[in-house]
């Protein structure tokens, strides 16, 4: 999946630019839970099932309301039955967002973008049809993917996130299904 070049022209941008104001504060830990609400191929796939997701990440304060923050999520969709077909999805990813907080500093309201590496895996069931016994297969792909939304942090360590997440998952055929989400969740920062 191509990724459009203005992004990563933006974030570059963001970067420098928080980078040249950056304070000396330390980097801080945390988690986050979120539910999942898949659209696109993904909704078809999985039924419109909800999928649950953690993760863990890092935050940098670049300071003057500038925030780099690496991500490790991992999202779960429960086993979904579509005429007797069954499939089970399940997603990694290791990507890096942008947080910029209008107020100058990293509390309240903010805006977010970000790029990672998505690795989906698909498992299949197809249902016995005489003279064909059931078979199941899995797929695995690695896609690049963006998010982008905004969030708010109640405290020094509590917040909450509204974010849509696109990228691609595995087909072994000419199709390219889309794996597009919404997350909602809840961020804590150590």
């Amino acid at each position: 999946m191509p990724v459009c070049p203005r992004l990563f022209t933006a974030l570059a941008v963001a970067i420098a630019f928080g980078t040249v104001q950056a304070r000396a504060e330390e980097p801080r830990f945390g988690l986050q839970l979120h539910a999942s609400l898949p659209t696109g191929d993904l909704k078809d796939a999985v039924d419109n099932k909800p999928g649950a997701g953690v993760g863990a990440h890092v935050t940098f304060d670049l300071g003057a309301g500038h925030v780099l923050r690496p991500r490790f999520d991992t999202v779960f969709y429960p086993e979904s039955s579509v005429n007797g077909f069954k499939t089970k999805a399940n997603d990694l990813s290791l990507g890096v967002d942008y947080l910029y907080f209008p107020g100058g500093k990293p509390d309240g309201l903010y805006l977010t973008a970000g790029l990672g590496l998505h690795r989906w895996k698909v498992d299949t069931t197809t249902p016995a049809m005489a003279p064909f016994p059931a078979t199941s297969d899995s797929q695995t792909s690695s896609r690049f993917g963006y998010s982008a939304g905004f969030g708010y942090n109640f405290s020094h360590s509590v917040g909450a996130e509204l974010r849509y997440v696109s990228s691609h998952y595995a087909n072994r055929t000419a199709w390219d299904p889309t794996a597009n989400a919404f997350q909602m969740g809840l961020t804590y920062r150590f």
